[in-house]
């Protein structure tokens, strides 16, 4: 089976540099574009299931991708993107500036991250990362071909972890998809790999 990890489209906060987490902000025109462009790329494709997260912006990237195919699109609370609580809107740039924010551990030593008030930690992301690839993926190896989950960033860098035994304070120093980039896995006889990862099927200057 074949497991397609797509993150969702540009939004005006990602474009303005802006902490996102569980807001839920849209996509814009770009990020309509690119998931567009996305699934017409992935049109041959055929996938027997499509798993989104609630948010819309994860939501609307699904719909597009899954263009025709008249499948329906299967919400899961366990791919929104790890929860920032009150920090969320804060600029990305101010982080480190700002540490009273709570949220520069976060970006450099995960395992130690104290989440800010309303905020997931970094073991909350990880519990329900392994929860959605062992109990919701992997009974579906016999029954399934191919599968797009359409998700967010440390969500899917997350995922990349686990299966690579990545370990937390590590996170970092591997890539976080760009908006609407495609990470392929394969799962064989339970057994999850990583076969592509951050693919994008649109030109960067669009």
């Amino acid at each position: 089976m074949k497991v397609y990890l797509v993150r969702h489209g540009e939004t005006e906060w990602n474009r303005r540099g802006k902490i996102q987490g569980q807001a839920d902000i849209p996509l814009n025109e770009k990020g309509e574009d690119l998931a567009f462009l996305t699934g017409q790329k992935m049109k041959d494709i055929p996938f027997k299931r499509i798993y989104t997260s609630p948010l819309s912006r994860a939501r609307r990237t699904a719909e597009l991708i899954s263009g025709q195919r008249g499948l329906p699109l299967m919400e899961d609370s366990r791919l929104l993107e790890i929860s920032y609580g009150n920090r969320e809107g804060q600029l990305l740039a101010l982080i480190h500036r700002l540490p009273f924010l709570r949220l520069h551990r976060y970006f450099s030593h995960p395992s130690a991250y104290v989440p800010p008030k309303g905020g997931e930690s970094y073991d909350d992301l990880r519990k329900r990362c392994r929860e959605f690839l062992e109990q919701e993926l992997k009974p579906l190896e016999e029954q399934m071909d191919h599968v797009l989950v359409c998700g967010h960033g440390a969500l899917i860098r997350e995922m990349v972890c686990i299966i690579d035994g990545i370990a937390p304070d590590a996170f970092w120093q591997g890539p976080v998809q760009k908006n609407c980039a495609v990470t392929v896995l394969s799962l064989e006889q339970g057994v999850f790999q990583v076969m592509e990862e951050g693919t994008v099927y649109y030109n960067d200057d669009i």
